[in-house]
């Protein structure tokens, strides 16, 4: 298992704001998108919602491009999240209509082969810790 950090970014007409919203314990990226994807509940009772799931209904696809801006292939909205580590690391998303604000999400490996002591002595800290399943 792995413990990733789940941020986001939010946008407004007015201001910006960065932040951690909890820590994830998940096998590989694929499974935080999957979890993201879910709009899990988090257990201060927050929801962390977005729109992957109508992303993906979209069936958009999109280029993928080399160091000279060359396209070297296509991918899905899925496929994209999964190699950029969610929207807010997406330098090609257009931030227009902030009325109401936008929140963009991402996450980061913090350490790989975590083991399930360290995962319990960080929650017996404090730390938030979420895991996939419920493992």
């Amino acid at each position: 298992m792995n413990l990733y950090k789940i941020m986001f970014e939010h946008y407004s007409q007015k201001d910006s704001k960065v932040g951690t919203i909890t820590h994830l314990v998940a096998r590989s990226d694929e499974e935080v998108y999957e979890w993201l994807k879910n709009e899990p509940r988090l257990s201060d009772g927050s929801v962390i919602y977005n729109s992957y799931k109508y992303s993906e209904e979209d069936d958009e696809t999109f280029e993928i491009y080399d160091a000279d801006y060359n396209v070297i292939g296509t991918e899905s909205f899925k496929e994209r999240m999964i190699r950029l580590h969610g929207e807010m690391f997406d330098e090609d998303k257009e931030l227009n209509d902030l009325y109401y604000g936008l929140t963009l999400y991402g996450w980061q490996k913090v350490k790989e082969d975590i083991l399930p002591e360290a995962v319990d002595t960080m929650k017996s800290n404090g730390i938030i810790i979420s895991e996939v399943g419920g493992l």
